[in-house]
């Protein structure tokens, strides 16, 4: 069993796991093996290459339960988020409502407009126990209201108090908007400024803008991605740490071991090694590999341009479309569609056949 780094767990309730196996090294004879970087997500059609700066945040939340799509690999990532809706992100990220249900913590009564049956219900009624979610004066959540910047940095941060990492008192400064930012909300946006969850944009951090899906998620992943130095908590970019397919595994906050800060980490690159310690997923790329072979598959055997021999393929050797990345129904030969392709061969057999479109 792999895990993604490990998310800030309240009261040490969450243990973020992902299905697959980790191989170890990979220095066999006549071994290749490859893993694709991609450049967009991989789990939504929607989250291309213009949400570059929230594409892995996504796909790291996703692969953990913590954000979910609408339906059709979709995610609508320029769409408002509710409140109601934010707070299931952070109880799927947090655990709030498991530890309301085991007792850790005591219960607050609901909110009038929050239904027993509602899907959020579990889950907001876990936040106002932990002091999370507030109310109007007379007593309504207002689920279906779209969340601001300012209203979701308060939540977080009043998420975060409830966990052991503590949160550096932060200076408002450097932005055009200061004067926005409502007087209730000024500690918290301060707070995550200074622990760089929270960047703003072009100098500005539009306090009372309707939060997106992607800024969702990208706010909750740094929340989530947090180390504490010196008593204080903020989250720091990793130019090392990729997120990477293998066949049809994905693996997310995967640390390059090997890192050079010279080389272009994208792609299909070959791998050498791919392992997990204390907690922690590692791989080690050598170079990158166009995907630029053509290829004939044929009564279980796939021959390459220019070579004289054919790779019998292996038990479960997946088929792979690298963008948008999916695994197809059936290996395929390249032709008019597939013109090119690219092997993972262990052994002297074909694992995992990587496409592209003509």
């Amino acid at each position: 069993m792999t895990r993604t780094r490990k998310l800030v767990a309240m009261l040490l309730l969450v243990a973020v796991v992902s299905g697959g196996i980790l191989t170890a090294a990979l220095a066999a004879d006549n071994t290749a093996t490859y893993a694709y970087l991609p450049d967009r997500s991989v789990y939504f059609y929607d989250v291309a290459q213009e949400y570059a700066w929230a594409y892995k945040e996504v796909d790291a939340l996703a692969l953990n339960g913590i954000v979910q799509g609408g339906g059709d690999h979709l995610f609508y990532p320029g769409n408002p988020i509710t409140r109601a809706d934010f707070i299931v992100m952070l109880d799927r990220a947090y655990g709030m409502s498991d530890a309301l249900q085991s007792g850790l913590v005591a219960s607050k009564g609901t909110f009038s407009d929050v239904p027993a049956g509602a899907y959020y219900a579990k889950a907001v009624n876990a936040a106002r126990a932990f002091g999370v979610a507030g109310g109007t004066s007379d007593g309504r959540f207002l689920p279906q209201q779209k969340m601001t910047r300012q209203d979701a940095m308060v939540f977080l941060k009043r998420t975060i108090d409830c966990t052991p990492l503590r949160l550096a008192a932060g200076q408002l400064s450097g932005f055009g908007d200061i004067a926005q930012v409502a007087s209730y909300a000024r500690e918290a946006v301060g707070a995550l400024v200074t622990a760089q969850v929270i960047g703003g944009s072009n100098g500005r951090l539009n306090p009372t803008a309707q939060v997106t899906r992607a800024e969702m998620a990208v706010m909750l992943y740094r929340a989530t991605h947090m180390t504490e130095q010196n008593g204080s908590a903020s989250y720091q970019k990793r130019s090392d740490m990729v997120n990477i397919c293998v066949g049809a595994q994905s693996y997310c906050d995967v640390i390059i071991a090997n890192y050079d800060p010279a080389v272009r980490y994208s792609e299909l690159m070959r791998y050498s090694r791919l392992w997990q310690q204390n907690g922690e997923t590692y791989i080690t790329l050598e170079e990158n590999q166009p995907i630029n072979r053509e290829g004939v598959y044929s009564a279980g055997q796939l021959t390459l341009s220019g070579e004289q021999q054919s790779y019998p393929i292996a038990a479960g050797c997946v088929a792979i479309d690298v963008k948008p990345y999916h695994q197809l129904r059936t290996l395929v030969s390249t032709g008019s569609t597939y013109r090119y392709c690219y092997p993972s061969i262990v052994n002297g057999e074909v694992t995992a056949i990587y496409y592209v479109r003509a």
